[in-house]
């Protein structure tokens, strides 16, 4: 009765499906690339080996956020390890304390960019005074400091309340540092400011490279 039934829906002009026809069917022949279509498929396989998603493979645009704790640390890093005097007075920053904003990486057509826009970036410093007569602490605070704008960075400089004499003699009770000296140790950490381009400028780059 099955048999009749196919017969007469061959007959009609009706098709159907065998569950065994994959098995039967011949293996697709290779097939010769044209030049465009090779040179479409390299840059499908380097768009992918530069960094963007499978999703896009084109690599015609991609966006990523990247995480602020991550430009903290950087930042930080980048920061601790400045060298720098400033009229005989030693200067360095001991930590980042604040960084607020946002911070993008983009695939183009294969290609990393980066950018960030960064408020309230701030820091700790300590300046040791010539010949080691006083250390002095405070804070520093970078206001703005945005990808495309960083020839104008801004710094904020003022002094722990009461900085202490350095070594030995604060350990026996000296007198804190004088105001003088307080004064010269605010003026060096000012003295930072040409750097910090340098420095968001090396952030910028490893943003890109992330």
């Amino acid at each position: 009765m099955a048999a009749n039934k196919l017969e007469e829906q061959c007959e009609k002009g009706y098709s159907y499906w065998a569950a065994n026809a994959a098995g039967e069917a011949p293996p697709p022949q290779p097939k010769l690339l044209s030049e465009e279509e090779a040179r479409q498929q390299a840059e499908q396989l380097t768009h992918v080996s530069s960094g963007a998603s499978a999703w896009n493979a084109a690599g015609t645009l991609e966006e990523r956020t990247i995480a602020l704790d991550w430009i903290k640390a950087q930042l930080e890093q980048l920061l601790l390890g400045l060298d720098h005097h400033h009229q005989g007075a030693a200067v360095a920053v001991q930590r980042v304390t604040g960084c607020e904003g946002e911070a993008h990486q983009w695939i183009v057509r294969g290609k990393k960019r980066a950018g960030f826009e960064l408020s309230g970036v701030e820091f700790t410093w300590r300046v040791q005074l010539g010949g080691g007569t006083a250390d002095v602490c405070g804070k520093a605070r970078v206001p703005h400091a945005a990808a495309d704008e960083l020839d104008e960075l801004q710094l904020e400089v003022t002094p722990d309340a009461a900085p202490t004499a350095a070594g030995a003699d604060a350990a026996a009770g000296a007198a804190p540092a004088s105001e003088a000296q307080k004064q010269a140790a605010v003026e060096a950490a000012r003295s930072m400011l040409p750097l910090l381009e340098g420095v968001f400028e090396q952030l910028l780059e490893r943003a890109r490279q992330k």
